[in-house]
């Protein structure tokens, strides 16, 4: 159990978007908390920090493993727009991704499943977003592995100018 303390509205956004994208299935209930509701209490409460960890609110969703990696994605996201990721931030961000990746193929249907068997919904802005900054933190983290090798080899390559 955690010991973070954090505000009300926290509580009541991890809950309703919990709801919206495990239960309800609505888009006009995930849409004001993913676009708007998130966005608020960022700009309040977390303009420059972490939102509370994945544990500290785990009760709030019933420690729903795969919603839980979905709130970490997002609460990445925030923190990674406000600051410089270092290469430790990246390599969390990797596994990050992979985690939600892996979890969401656990939970796909097979060829078996009903039209009524789903499990997962979110809003396609959110599912593009996740695409477009998995993709924006593998092309940086190419960036960066490219320009560190190619420092590394300058530096192999003449030694007393390093």
């Amino acid at each position: 159990m955690s010991t973070e303390v954090f505000p009300d509205c926290v509580i009541n956004f991890v809950f309703d978007l919990h709801d919206a994208s495990r239960r309800s299935f609505i888009p006009s209930e995930q849409q004001p908390q993913y676009s708007g509701v998130f966005r608020e209490i960022t700009a309040k409460y977390f303009p420059n920090t972490n939102w509370p960890s994945a544990e500290a609110i785990a009760s709030e969703c019933h420690g729903d493993t795969l919603f839980l990696a979905l709130y970490n994605e997002l609460t990445l996201r925030h923190l990674q727009s406000v600051k410089r990721p270092k290469v430790t931030d990246r390599i969390e961000g990797w596994h990050t991704y992979r985690q939600l990746f892996d979890l969401i193929l656990q939970e796909a249907p097979d060829e078996n499943a009903t039209a009524t068997s789903q499990t997962l919904f979110l809003i396609p802005d959110w599912c593009f977003d996740i695409m477009h900054e998995f993709l924006y933190q593998f092309q940086g983290f190419c960036q960066f592995r490219t320009a560190t090798y190619a420092a590394a080899a300058k530096t192999a390559e003449d030694p007393d100018k390093s």
